[in-house]
């Protein structure tokens, strides 16, 4: 393999470079815009955070492949819009993270104790003393940090209660 294609495959979700680490700036708590509703509209695991999920972190290389997964979490396969979804969910919705075994991947009706949306806020770095070897490791996905108002499909759809719907 090519140096540069090897280089390409990391990026996408392999080793970070260095400025992608812990250390990267101040760390700072997610706060909502003032009057952000969280309640509407109303949010479906198959229709609206499947596909964020499928576009955005189930690659081959992150968390696409259901035995192997990167940190040991499958956010479904790159197949048909929610194809695997109740695999995915049964991952996601109360499991105790690896990086950070006190809180789970997603707490029902809490996005605060939630460390997906950390992981996708980019501020995971609050727990960094408690996380797994001191480092709760980088923002998601790596390559850029996805827009607010898709955070706030998953924010939204876990503050209602995160249905399997």
């Amino acid at each position: 393999m090519k140096w540069w294609l090897a280089l390409a495959a990391l990026g996408a979700c392999g080793t970070p470079p260095p400025e992608w680490g812990p250390d990267a700036g101040a760390c700072v708590a997610y706060a909502p815009a003032p009057g952000f509703d969280l309640m509407a509209p109303a949010m479906s695991f198959k229709t609206n955070v499947m596909p964020v999920l499928t576009a955005s972190c189930s690659s081959a290389s992150c968390h696409g492949v259901a035995t192997g997964a990167q940190g040991g979490l499958f956010l479904g396969a790159q197949l048909e819009k929610g194809a695997d979804s109740a695999q995915v969910f049964r991952s996601l919705v109360g499991p105790m993270a690896g990086e950070l075994g006190s809180m789970p991947y997603i707490t029902a009706g809490d996005p605060a104790h939630s460390y997906v949306m950390h992981k996708l806020d980019g501020d995971q770095c609050m727990f960094a003393e408690t996380c797994a070897n001191h480092t709760c490791n980088d923002t998601m996905p790596r390559d850029g940090q996805l827009p607010v108002e898709t955070r706030d499909i998953v924010r939204r759809w876990i503050a209602q209660g995160a249905p399997n719907n």
